[in-house]
């Protein structure tokens, strides 16, 4: 653990009881112990509240311009440290280094994309006869933020810094299994001039999400996570008419049409399906390959995913790095063993442990990546989230029917299409229910562009021109310039 780790944690120690929750963090590569930390207590989280709806209201009185200043100098930082916190986020999430420094690099480029966006006027003026009426921007007050374990760093740049930058306090509460770089972005904040209080990042499981839902005073709750649990955080916030953002899961379909590059369809399915061992909301794992095509797309997958060096992930040459915990670990390799016994599934490669790793990895939660053929759409593991490396490959004839067959499930996240005809990629992106999608590309997501997705996948957008919807609300106002025009007698 770093003495800055160390640090933040202990900071967070100071005002929490050594009776609450006590949560040990796991080195994912080695599967041990590198940290711990208590949960703050029901008097912790009330205290934090009431300073964080305090600030909430002088911050919400600084101008666009102070609070796109402090953006940008956080932005400074954060450039400054980029290999430091790489390194905290590979060591709670396990993800090889290579990503984390590529996240933490799109962190730099959010915090500079929100300090331009709050300089941008939404305001509306309308003339009147006799006055004027105009629609202003307000920000929503304190509001709420739900990590998930897979994507720490980017959950706290995604919710907290579009919260703050509109002028709300934000109450973030990362995983409570990959919380360090969430402390380390509050650090950041401060350092770079904003207010104490403004974002506060509160640590501990369910018990603390419960807390902050509940609370009268927050105004908007944003979750990503699963679909069971959204559902429960949906409620509750309803139960009290919050705002809510859901950012949940996904079986997303890819397409790979007969015309498409096939060297690229392969990247682009390897992509959607190791990446981040798997690990990864969008993920397209239902792989939709026509027919006249299969077998050499399958070859090509089969020969470039045999090449994958799993291994320690601070090793910048570590393709593949273990899953997050012991949990997500053998809930992959249930579904896997679930896939061997379906009906004419076929596992083609990998669903194992990998043999001949480093000693001081070999105890890490590492699994190779699992190529199921011979797929059929009502499969378990064609339909469930499987949230690992368990690509299912299904194949198709015509267009109209791989666009039904990639409707017909709960999920509405995401989806790709592979074909070099322009005209039929647009076409069948159009047919598909996702709210984010990719034409001769996967998972991809600017920060400019709006992120999330329809049905069981969730409500809301984050990023984007929808940021300033999610994280403000309108205010009409009319200002009469003459006498009051009324049909009572006086």
């Amino acid at each position: 653990m770093t003495k800055l780790l160390r640090s933040l944690l202990q900071s967070k120690h100071r005002c929490h009881s050594s009776t609450s929750p006590l949560f040990t963090l796991i080195n994912p590569a080695n599967a041990t112990p590198h940290s711990h930390y208590h949960a703050p207590t029901p008097d912790d989280l009330s205290h934090a509240l009431e300073l964080s709806s305090a600030s909430q209201k002088q911050w919400s009185k600084s101008s666009p311009t102070q609070r796109s200043t402090i953006l940008r100098r956080a932005a400074d930082i954060l450039s400054q440290n980029v290999q430091h916190v790489s390194r905290l986020e590979t060591m709670d999430t396990g993800r090889p280094i290579r990503e984390t420094e590529f996240d933490v690099l799109e962190g730099i480029e959010c915090l500079h994309y929100y300090s331009g966006q709050i300089l941008q006027s939404h305001d509306l003026l309308y003339n009147h006869p006799t006055g004027q009426a105009y629609v202003k921007r307000v920000p929503m007050g304190t509001t709420c933020g739900i990590g998930a374990w897979n994507y720490p760093f980017q959950g706290v740049l995604w919710k907290g810094v579009a919260s703050v930058v509109y002028g709300n306090s934000m109450m973030y509460k990362p995983s409570e299994f990959t919380p360090s770089t969430a402390l380390w972005m509050e650090e950041c904040l401060v350092e770079a001039g904003l207010p104490e209080g403004v974002f506060q990042v509160v640590l501990g499981g369910g018990e603390t999400a419960q807390h902050l839902i509940h609370s009268p005073k927050i105004s908007k709750v944003s979750f990503t996570g699963s679909v069971s649990t959204g559902l429960r955080v949906y409620q509750q916030a309803a139960a009290s008419m919050k705002k809510v953002t859901m950012e949940l899961g996904g079986k997303s379909p890819l397409i790979i049409f007969n015309d498409a590059h096939l060297d690229n369809a392969v990247c682009g399915a390897m992509m959607a399906n190791w990446y981040s061992s798997g690990q990864v909301c969008s993920n397209g794992t239902r792989v939709f390959v026509q027919e006249d095509v299969m077998d050499e797309f399958v070859q090509r997958l089969l020969e470039r995913t045999k090449k994958l060096r799993i291994g320690d992930p601070m090793d910048t040459e570590t393709d593949i790095g273990p899953m997050v915990h012991k949990l997500q670990y053998d809930k992959v390799l249930d579904y896997i063993h679930i896939g061997m016994k379906e009906d004419r599934a076929t596992l083609l490669y990998g669903g194992k442990r990998p043999n001949n790793l480093p000693s001081h990895i070999q105890n890490g939660y590492n699994l190779q990546p699992a190529i199921f053929t011979n797929c059929t759409d009502e499969m378990t593991i064609a339909k469930e989230e499987i949230f690992g490396m368990v690509m299912s490959i299904l194949s198709f004839k015509s267009e109209q029917e791989v666009i039904e067959r990639a409707n017909n499930t709960e999920f509405g996240l995401a989806a790709g299409v592979f074909t070099q005809d322009i005209q039929r990629g647009q076409r069948v992106i159009d047919s598909l229910d996702a709210g984010a999608a990719w034409i001769n590309n996967y998972n991809l997501a600017p920060i400019y562009l709006p992120w999330g997705g329809c049905k069981l996948s969730g409500i809301g957008r984050e990023n984007g021109v929808a940021s300033v919807e999610e994280w403000t609300q309108w205010k009409s106002v009319y200002c009469e310039m003459g006498d009051v025009d009324c049909p009572y007698p006086k």
